[in-house]
């Protein structure tokens, strides 16, 4: 009565076994589709939605080099030895002591060469400015420097300093004014003898352009005006003094007419006006009235070219500046202080 449930069984069996090897072998059980695909297709494990990209070294950053400055073009350059401002040694240490008095001295290149001439001669000297805020100061002065030979005297001394002077030279009375003084230490007491060179260096420095020519007007009427007219009465030619304050003997610069600047063919220009540090100055008379017949003359020292020459010399006149003049009327203080005292 179990030989029918043995086959059952028996068959059961196989059926079992004959499905555990189509599931071992899935590749059986595809099937074509009418589409042409295959059912069953078994899935990647892995399946990217877009292709990777290469891979790359991160970027290095960018640096931007510092621009570096132009080179600078090589030039030669060349020592200049300054001059010497002050003495080496104190004022009582020098032999013989000399200066300028005035105010103000700014301008003044006098000290710059003696110095130079004192060194380069091997002469135990010194020469110092001054610059006094009274005359009343010069007698100090004197007294506090034993070995003061001679001092210079420039604006607005130079009539000033007559009263504090023991004598005059019969030049220096004559013009009025003094621009040189010699001291004299003797027992019984110092001496200031005053002298004016201006004259000469006046004299020296512009004969050249004065020759042949007769009128002059004098612009200014200080101390150094006074010496450029006793110049000027020694070459024999004529002369009138222009001033601001007109008078019965001094022109008004209002005066100065088309005729009257044909009559006098020199100027001399005897004022501070355009001396360094206020170059941009000149006196004022009407340059446009000026021509070739005419010489300009200017005791300024510095600048060597002053606004009154520079007017002059555009409308065809001649001009020279007072740097020669200063050089002669040193030359000769020099000679002053250097004579024998009788």
């Amino acid at each position: 009565m179990f030989g029918p449930f043995l086959i059952l069984g028996v068959i059961f069996l196989l059926l079992v076994r004959h499905v555990n090897q189509k599931l071992d072998s899935p590749q059986d059980f595809q099937q074509d589709t009418n589409d042409g695909t295959i059912l069953n297709e078994p899935e990647p494990k892995f399946k990217p939605e877009t292709e990777p990209e290469p891979e790359t070294k991160p970027e290095e950053p960018v640096v931007t080099p510092r621009p570096q400055p132009e080179p600078t073009p090589f030039r030669e350059t060349v020592r200049v030895e300054p001059e010497r401002k002050e003495p080496a040694r104190s004022y009582a240490s020098y032999g013989h002591l000399f200066g300028l008095i005035g105010k103000p001295l700014a301008h003044s290149t006098s000290k710059v060469r003696f110095n130079r001439m004192f060194r380069e001669q091997h002469i135990d000297a010194y020469y110092e400015n001054f610059e006094l805020e009274s005359i009343e100061d010069v007698t100090k002065l004197v007294a506090g420097n034993p070995n003061l030979c001679g001092f210079n005297v420039t604006i607005p001394y130079k009539e000033e300093i007559i009263p504090y002077l023991t004598r005059l030279d019969e030049t220096a009375q004559a013009i009025g004014a003094v621009n040189t003084v010699k001291v004299i230490h003797k027992e019984s007491g110092t001496e200031l003898i005053g002298y004016n060179t201006d004259w000469i260096g006046f004299t020296e420095s512009f004969k050249d352009l004065l020759e042949g020519r007769k009128n002059a007007l004098i612009l200014g009427t200080g101390g150094v005006s006074k010496a450029v007219k006793y110049a000027l009465d020694k070459l024999g030619i004529q002369n009138r003094f222009v001033s601001r304050n007109s008078t019965f003997d001094i022109m008004g610069y209002y005066e100065l007419s088309p005729s009257v600047m044909d009559d006098f063919d020199i100027i001399v220009n005897c004022t501070p006006l355009g001396m360094w540090p206020d170059t941009d100055q000149c006196p004022d008379i009407p340059y446009t009235f000026l021509s070739g017949q005419h010489v300009l003359l200017d005791v300024v020292a510095n600048p060597d070219e002053t606004l009154f020459m520079k007017k002059g010399r555009e409308h065809g006149a001649l001009a020279k500046g007072g740097k020669d003049m200063l050089e002669q009327q040193a030359i000769a203080s020099w000679d002053i202080w250097n004579s024998i005292e009788v």
